[in-house]
């Protein structure tokens, strides 16, 4: 029974309002009438607590009393005719015989008659209780999560600052949960299983799908290094994890790991009865940190750098390990001010920082001190250098700073100076050797110019005693048996022979002599010349040998060495008037360049020379002998010899001290060489045919006589132009014999290449007034072909010829891209000109059209690809520096396209060398004439026609 009477007694339209309350899925009530009279439905009656059913047909002012005024409010303004909504609403009322804190969202809306007249107040009440106390407790559990994380940067202070003022907004939250800089997750039930992770968490497993599965089963390489136990042990305990710079390995994903260095915290989540649920991890990685911290600490060990933090107000000092080390103070004594500049020299302890203290702005500036070491006692210089640090305004004074041991540094210094002090003294010394040095530039120079010079001679010389000897061995052939002419003939060889070795002299002192090094033992080598040397010494000299047994080898040409050494003795011979000692000693002198030296010592006891003399002796022409007693070569060639082998020869004399020559060669590792006698080689003959290319007319016609004379058909020409019209139209050349050196237009390093392309079965045979060193060759000369020098004997001719004529031969490969003849070949060579400029194109093919030939051009090497892939062609003729693709490039492709394409590289930087697959290109310098391009013409119409022919 309520005060509205029995139920049956109310009008329709209460009996109406209080069914649609009962329906209501949501706590309603109807505060009926002005005393606002409560019918409310079941989940009201939750609300209502003890208080129902007895506050069924109440007045809600008095069954609320402690929200009486609230309430009173409510019903006077739905009486008026207004809606109100009140959310997040708090009462203290009493529940259950308790004053609670409660929250609701309370919703209030007039009930009208028909004639607008207010009948109630209807009510729609939402506790938002639960909600609320749940906020405050992610308050809480925000607030502890601050507690536990005050060690972290900024940016995690200033996300848990935004964490408490969003704690309602789940979505904002998330969004943070997310773009947090800390790695973050959340792990449900005891197998701690992947609910939630943020952006950097998933980057620190590299983005592995790990969401709803178990960390053991995420994670596998975890579960041995003892984390799970650890959140097992928060998970049953409840109690959180705080961790710092602990080790993890992470499987990277390519199935290998690496190391991460991690700060973070296991802390429990709990449901309202305290039970946890799941944990929550959040950290940082601090790898790049701690390995910065790693280093720095090693640099510190490794460079002996101490580190000190300095309180001056309270006094204290926090210093490293290396600090402790650097003063000498034991691992168990406390650090003091007082301590510390008790160590320091007094006369120093004015830089301290206690003593600057007050007085400047930085106490702690870069200073050097001498402090005595707590533990050895000795003095050491220490280097100083800090700054204040800052702090807030109610902190104390802090002051970090470093210090080194720059004790060697002190003493570098002192030694500078006292170096600096005795510099003036030195400068006059230098200042003597430099002009020292200079005068031996100078002379080096003057050595190097002669010998040039002397090079040049020597050629001419050998040219002219080539005309001689080749005559005279002519003569001795044809005359009879008449015994004068014969004697007169043989004085004359022997004339030459003599001219011949002042030649080989004159070579020997420009350092281009050809050389045959051979691992040499000196000590065997000078005591086989012991008997020819006493005899050339006389027996007024004492000859005097130290070999000693080990000594080392050297790489030298010992025919050359034996005359260097028999020279010397003679000139010792002739300055003691033959009557003295000669000593002749051997050592090895490890301090040398080269891994060691191997010296020979010459001493005499004769007149000796002065200093401007002994400056001379080595250059050529100049003797102290009297006229027709010596040439003046000697000892130049004995210069030569010794720095063309690598080694150094020194002279010291004195007037009435006798001189003394040393001569270091380099040291040489390997199996001695033993000499051996030379070979007799009997002249030979044959019936060959051999083109001669000589531009001295004399030289040119002895040796045709020569050849002619063993039995060979002969042809001449006395340059490379008319060498090789006569390869044109000559038929069979068994040989061609050339000089190296050869005027005009086609050299002999061209001769010699187009020979080899055209005629490849032709041998080739050099011969030159010079000395042959293959070094000082034009580069594009085959290092196959024989040289032979002049002047040569008629046996050396004979021999050299007859050797190359029967050595096998196998086909030359020949020039770029030969031609693959075929009984339909076309007689005039298709060219494909490929050149960027337009009018040098043109000209390049009026110029092939002038000389015969087809013609077709292009402006790039695309160009010419596309219509080689179309065209054949015989010849491509490109130049080097094309746009685009260079012309090397396009000739190997096109060889790849056409092989049997020949090709011609132009280029105005000289020769550019090109290797083909099937051979190399023919090179055409630019400018070049109609002669050049013919030549090269003729060598391809010809290198065509032997193919057709085999």
């Amino acid at each position: 029974m309520t005060a509205l009477g029995p139920r049956a007694g109310w009008s329709a339209r209460l009996q109406a309002l209080a069914d649609v309350v009962v329906r209501s899925p949501v706590p309603s009530a109807l505060l009926w009438g002005p005393e606002g009279i409560l019918l409310y439905n079941d989940g009201y009656a939750v609300i209502c607590g003890r208080k129902h059913p007895a506050a069924l047909g109440q007045s809600a002012l008095d069954v609320w009393p402690e929200a009486r005024a609230f309430n009173a409010g409510v019903i006077a303004a739905g009486q008026a005719g207004q809606t109100q909504v009140f959310e997040g609403a708090r009462f203290m009322l009493e529940r259950d015989g308790e004053l609670r804190e409660s929250w609701f969202d309370l919703y209030y809306a007039p009930v009208v008659d028909d004639a607008g007249n207010v009948e109630g107040v209807l009510a729609t009440v939402i506790e938002t209780t639960d909600q609320v106390h749940a906020a405050q407790e992610r308050e809480r559990q925000a607030t502890e999560l601050r507690r536990l994380n005050v060690e972290l940067d900024g940016q995690r202070a200033r996300l848990e600052a935004a964490n408490q003022q969003l704690a309602g907004n789940m979505a904002f939250l998330n969004e943070l949960f997310q773009r947090s800089p800390s790695f973050m997750a959340v792990l449900l039930g005891p197998e701690h299983r992947f609910e939630l992770t943020n952006a950097s968490y998933d980057a620190l497993i590299q983005n592995r799908a790990v969401h709803g599965l178990p960390l053991r089963e995420a994670l596998p390489e975890v579960a041995a290094q003892g984390f799970i136990a650890l959140l097992d042990s928060v998970y049953e305990t409840g109690v959180a994890y705080h961790g710092e710079n602990l080790q993890v390995m992470l499987d990277r994903g390519d199935g290998t790991v690496e190391r991460r260095i991690l700060d973070f915290i296991y802390q429990p989540l709990k449901d309202d009865a305290g039970q946890t649920y799941g944990v929550f991890v959040e950290g940082i990685d601090v790898t790049a940190h701690a390995l910065a911290e790693e280093r720095l600490r090693v640099a510190q060990e490794a460079g002996e750098v101490g580190t000190f933090e300095w309180y001056p107000d309270s006094a204290q000092l926090v210093v490293s390990d290396s600090y402790r080390r650097l003063w000498g103070i034991p691992p168990d004594t406390p650090v003091t001010q007082d301590l510390l500049v008790g160590m320091v020299e007094p006369a120093w302890r004015g830089v301290s920082g206690v003593a600057r203290l007050g007085q400047m702005s930085n106490p702690l500036e870069y200073v050097e001190y001498p402090v005595t070491h707590g533990v050895t006692g000795e003095r050491r210089w220490i280097a100083r250098q800090g700054q204040l640090v800052p702090q807030g305004p109610d902190q104390e004074p802090r002051y970090l700073g470093v210090i080194y041991d720059v004790t060697d540094r002190k003493a570098a210094e002192q030694a500078l100076r006292d170096l600096n002090e005795s510099l003036e003294r030195r400068v006059s010394s230098e200042v003597a050797e430099r002009m020292k040095a200079e005068d031996a530039l100078r002379h080096a120079q003057k050595m190097e110019a002669v010998g040039q010079l002397a090079s040049g001679v020597a050629h001419d010389f050998n040219n002219v005693l080539q005309i001689i000897s080749s005559n005279l061995q002519l003569m001795d052939l044809e005359l009879g048996a008449s015994p004068q002419l014969r004697a007169r003939l043989g004085h004359a060889i022997a004339a030459v022979e003599r001219g011949s070795k002042l030649s080989f002299q004159l070579l020997a002192f420009a350092r281009h002599q050809p050389l045959q090094p051979v691992v040499t033992d000196l000590t065997r080598l000078l005591r086989d010349m012991v008997p020819l040397l006493q005899r050339a010494l006389g027996d007024g000299i004492a000859l005097h040998v130290d070999a000693p047994l080990d000594l080392w080898g050297t790489s030298v040409d010992r025919y050359q060495l034996e005359n260097a050494v028999l020279n010397l003795a003679i000139n010792a011979r002739d300055a003691m008037q033959g009557s003295g000692r000669l000593d002749l000693v051997l050592c090895n002198d490890p301090s040398g360049p080269h891994g060691g030296q191997v010296c020979l010592t010459v001493s005499d006891t004769g007149c000796g020379m002065p200093p401007e003399v002994a400056a001379k002796v080595f250059e050529p022409f100049y003797t102290t002998k009297e006229p027709g007693k010596g040439t003046g070569l000697g000892l130049s060639m004995v210069y030569g010899f010794v720095r063309q082998s690598g080694g150094e020869i020194h002279v010291d004399s004195a007037p009435g001290q006798g001189t003394r020559i040393r001569i270091a060669l380099p040291r040489a590792d390997g199996v001695h060489a033993a000499a051996a006698p030379e070979p007799r080689v009997a002249p030979l003959r044959g019936d060959e045919t051999i083109l001669l290319v000589e531009d001295d007319p004399a030289v040119r016609s002895a040796a045709s006589d020569l050849l002619v004379g063993l039995g060979y058909r002969v042809l001449t020409a006395n340059n490379g132009e008319q060498a090789l019209d006569v390869l044109r139209g000559a038929g069979r050349v068994d040989l061609l014999f050339t000089d190296v050196s050869m005027p005009g237009r086609v050299d002999s390093a061209e001769l010699v290449c187009r020979t080899r392309a055209s005629l490849p079965d032709t041998a080739i045979l050099l011969t030159s007034g010079h000395a042959l060193d293959r070094s000082l060759l034009d580069p594009r000369m085959p290092a196959s072909i024989e040289l032979l020098p002049k002047p040569y004997s008629l046996a050396q001719l004979a021999a050299t010829v007859r050797q190359q004529l029967d050595a096998p031969r196998s086909p030359a490969a020949g020039v770029a891209g030969a031609f693959d003849a075929t009984p339909e070949a076309a007689a005039r060579l298709h060219f494909l000109v490929v050149e960027d400029d337009r009018d040098a194109c043109e000209l390049a093919c009026e110029i092939l059209a002038a000389l015969g030939c087809r013609a077709t051009g292009v402006a790039s090497a695309e160009e010419a690809l596309e219509l080689l892939q179309r065209s054949a062609f015989d010849v491509l003729l490109t130049d080097f520096n094309l746009a685009g693709m260079r012309g090397d490039q396009l000739a190997v492709r096109a060889s790849t396209l056409q092989p049997q394409l020949a090709v011609i590289v132009s280029s105005g930087e000289g020769t550019v060398p090109v290797a083909l697959p099937h051979g190399a290109a023919l090179q055409l310098p630019k400018p070049y004439d109609l002669m050049q391009l013919q030549g090269h013409i003729d060598t391809l119409q010809q290198a065509r026609a032997l193919a057709a022919a085999h």
